[in-house]
């Protein structure tokens, strides 16, 4: 039953931060993110057709990202080490999208596995669970706060050991996704992620906890 009641503590909260990341990666946070930054300033070319394509391309809407200025243009606006490091982007993407998927089957399936045998069993699982997202949450948030760019980095270097993700300070993906962008993107993932927790919290003790009382 313990190692069920961990397992369970692990999948459900991964499903949850790439639910919230995969969702800050859509056309809509991207266009709704349009002019926030100092580098949208600089933009050329059409943003709201780049950012749609470019998470397109990311949400398997496009199978490639040979895309010009605007839909009228023939040429290719990203350079090849962009193209390259977005096709990486794509392959860790849906690496984490998997393991995502069959978290969340795992962890449902473990849940009712435990709630049948022993519902307060369960009740004490989802009780405890924020403590390690806590904690990931307080590390990985202060990190961002302290210094984002050598958090940055270690994402990089963890996901992509294989570099080529260093990118020109023209270069459309930079300009349409600065860094910035990111350290935002990061903290609102955290948030959400954080309030989920609290949600699952609150009706544990609100559900659970009164069908074991009854």
């Amino acid at each position: 039953m313990k190692v069920l009641k961990i397992i369970v503590s692990i999948t459900i909260p991964f499903f949850l931060i790439i639910l919230f990341a995969s969702i800050l990666t859509t056309t809509p946070y991207l266009i709704f993110s349009k002019g926030l930054y100092e580098s949208h300033s600089r933009i050329e070319f059409d943003h709201d057709y780049a950012a749609e394509r470019i998470m397109g391309y990311l949400n398997y809407r496009y199978e490639d990202l040979n895309f010009g200025t605007d839909e009228f243009d023939d040429s290719i606006l990203l350079r090849d080490e962009e193209i390259v490091h977005m096709e990486d982007v794509l392959k860790v993407y849906t690496g984490l999208r998997i393991a995502a998927f069959s978290s969340l089957i795992i962890g449902v399936s473990l849940s009712f596995l435990i709630y049948k045998r022993n519902k307060e069993e369960l009740y004490k699982t989802f009780k405890h669970m924020y403590i390690g997202p806590a904690l990931f949450v307080l590390f990985l948030g202060g990190y961002i706060l302290i210094d984002f760019n050598a958090a940055f980095t270690a994402f990089h270097n963890i996901f992509f050991p294989q570099g080529g993700w260093t990118l020109g300070y023209n270069d459309a993906l930079i300009q349409l996704l600065p860094t910035p962008f990111w350290m935002v993107s990061g903290i609102i993932i955290l948030v959400l992620f954080s309030l989920s927790m609290a949600l699952i919290y609150v009706l544990n003790e609100k559900v659970l906890k009164k069908k074991l009382l009854n």
